[in-house]
């Protein structure tokens, strides 16, 4: 039976985690996330600290500099181990699961490098700033304008991985197959909307 894989990119605050989650479980199938990078690190034989450290952030010349200076590159088996270096092996990792078995992945960059794989559903989640702040503010005790801030960081953060490592734009609606406002639906019946496509589009498999 053919595997099919479900990459979620997602705003800051959006529901992707839960929505994430929730789908993998409905659907009976291995979910990734945070879960990746451990993964990636025990694949590699690398301490899981260093995926965690460059994790969805972006990599250039200037940024090596700076980590270079703030002792963020590491050494091992005489080998330079940059984020790029890293990012290689996570996308490794993800490619070696797509092929065993179906699964919900969130961020990463996983819809870019599965992008040549028929049996991936790329799907972004955004939702409105206001949806977004109440709940990083419910979810991290901070208070609202605080929520605003770290919001606003965060996405910046995703948006400039994801366009360093792939030729795309994050959270371009033409980027993907499918971009939800979850605002609009709730966590709950986005869920519902993503079931019912996967199985329209994969009627032997759902």
């Amino acid at each position: 039976m053919e595997h099919v894989i479900i990459s979620i990119g997602r705003q800051f605050g959006s529901g992707g985690r839960v929505i994430g989650k929730a789908l993998a479980k409905a659907l009976s199938v291995e979910y990734y996330d945070k879960e990746l990078l451990l993964l990636a690190a025990k694949e590699s034989g690398i301490a899981p600290e260093f995926f965690e450290n460059t994790d969805e952030k972006s990599s250039n010349i200037f940024e090596h500099a700076i980590d270079w200076l703030n002792g963020n590159l590491w050494f091992n088996t005489d080998k330079l181990l940059s984020g790029d270096t890293l990012f290689q092996i996570q996308s490794d990792a993800i490619q070696k699961f797509a092929s065993e078995k179906s699964c919900v992945i969130v961020g990463r960059c996983s819809d870019y490098i599965l992008r040549n794989n028929p049996n991936c559903v790329s799907i972004f989640l955004h939702s409105s700033d206001k949806n977004r702040a109440e709940c990083i503010s419910k979810r991290m005790n901070v208070s609202y304008d605080e929520a605003i801030s770290l919001m606003r960081e965060e996405d910046k953060k995703r948006a400039s991985y994801y366009n360093f490592y792939s030729d795309k734009t994050w959270g371009d609606s033409a980027t993907y197959d499918i971009s939800i406002d979850v605002s609009k639906l709730g966590e709950e019946q986005t869920m519902a909307f993503i079931i019912s496509y996967l199985k329209m589009r994969f009627p032997s498999r759902f």
